[in-house]
């Protein structure tokens, strides 16, 4: 009984199979977050990021204590960016939407609402995420009285967030009003806006606050707007920029802030950029990628 041949189309399937698992298992093996620079600030990005089901797995609310103090006391961040908004009675809350429905179970714009109704607002993720959270909306005050028991202050990124043009210089009056009272020091604090205008109020309270411009667009209609309103800064998501144009506004003379970043190969991309800060969604990554 002769052998049965095998047919060639199979053989080559075989081939293509080994194939692909050995140039599997070369990347795999390969560093893909090898790192080239470290002298770079790691920021939490809104505290610890923003929920995640994966890569890590993240049910924190951006903004809430839980996030922040995880990203601060946890994973030894230099500091965390928090969005911060304006009820219609003047105090300062973290929250990242224009309105509630984003992420809690009430409804409205923050900038409409008394503090008492925004306030104590249980955060809202679904039952995935709402097993292993139980977090509120806070003031921006209840997390400067958390950071005033700190032997050091850490590094703080104020995201603007004002729907009402006419209220940007009530706005930046009670926001560093309230940041003078837990004198926190100038040199830690970084304001960034899209809005350059909103930005102006800033410096006509403070004029020494560093401003960075937030821009999702053009990076070379940002920087023009930059060196216009003489700004100090931009920030930018790091996937939409490159190693050249962050070197571009760095001899500029600018501060250059990158965004976003959950795994370890974006994290690294992102600080082989050389910016001087990473607002970074994964901050135990960061920190083990630079240690």
């Amino acid at each position: 009984m002769s052998k049965r041949q095998v047919p060639r189309k199979v053989k080559l399937a075989v081939l293509a199979f080994v194939l692909f698992g050995l140039a599997l298992g070369g990347w795999l093996l390969y560093r893909h977050d090898k790192i080239v620079h470290t002298d770079v600030q790691v920021i939490g990005h809104a505290g610890s990021g923003f929920m995640s089901p994966f890569n890590p797995f993240n049910p924190l609310p951006s903004n809430s204590m839980a996030s922040i103090l995880q990203a601060v006391e946890e994973h030894s961040a230099d500091g965390v960016e928090v969005d911060v908004q304006l009820t219609q009675d003047g105090v300062p809350v973290l929250y990242h939407d224009p309105t509630l429905e984003s992420s809690t179970a009430a409804t409205g714009f923050i900038d409409d609402l008394s503090a008492n109704e925004v306030i104590g607002l249980k955060y809202t993720g679904g039952f995935g995420y709402d097993l292993f959270q139980d977090e509120e909306i806070i003031t921006l005050e209840a997390m400067l009285q958390r950071f005033a028991t700190y032997p050091e202050l850490p590094y703080l990124h104020l995201d603007l967030r004002n729907q009402k043009p006419e209220r940007h210089l009530n706005y930046a009056q009670t926001l560093l009003a309230m940041l003078r009272k837990y004198n926190y020091p100038v040199q830690q604090l970084v304001f960034i806006s899209p809005n350059p205008d909103f930005l102006m109020a800033f410096r006509e309270v403070e004029p020494q606050a560093q401003l960075m411009l937030d821009t999702g667009g053009s990076f070379d209609e940002a920087l023009q707007t930059i060196q216009k309103y003489k700004l100090q800064g931009i920030c930018a998501n790091g996937r939409n920029v490159s190693e050249a144009q962050v070197q571009q506004a760095k001899a500029l003379g600018l501060q250059v802030a990158l965004f976003g970043g959950k795994s370890r190969s974006r994290i690294a991309k992102m600080i082989n950029m050389q910016p001087d800060a990473i607002q970074v969604d994964n901050v135990a990554a960061a920190r083990d990628l630079l240690e």
